[in-house]
């Protein structure tokens, strides 16, 4: 028998290419593809620097976003993380007014 097919190890696994999964590339290039496009409708023939930082920082945004962060997540998984806690958490159980 001529095994030329080989199997691979995870079925389900994710693409990678250069460090970030392809998904996330994805996620970047169609932020800056999105910033192209309103860019060039919100801002101005007069305000070009402000519609250069606006494509610039659109991108670099996203990739931010998309990091990973402490603990294995991402920097947008931290960031919900973050707006999402309470602000009572640590209270006691066993918490007892005093004077009643």
């Amino acid at each position: 028998m001529n095994d030329k097919y080989g199997v691979p190890r995870d079925i389900k696994a994710k693409v990678k290419f250069i460090g970030l999964f392809f998904s996330d590339l994805i996620f970047v290039g169609g932020s800056a593809l999105a910033a192209v496009t309103f860019g060039m409708r919100l801002f101005p023939t007069s305000q070009w620097p402000q519609m250069l930082a606006f494509l610039i920082l659109t991108p670099l945004i996203s990739l931010y976003l998309i990091l990973p962060a402490n603990g294995g997540k991402k920097n947008w998984h931290s960031m919900v993380l973050f707006l999402r806690r309470r602000r009572k958490r640590y209270t006691s159980i066993n918490y007892r007014r005093r004077g009643k």
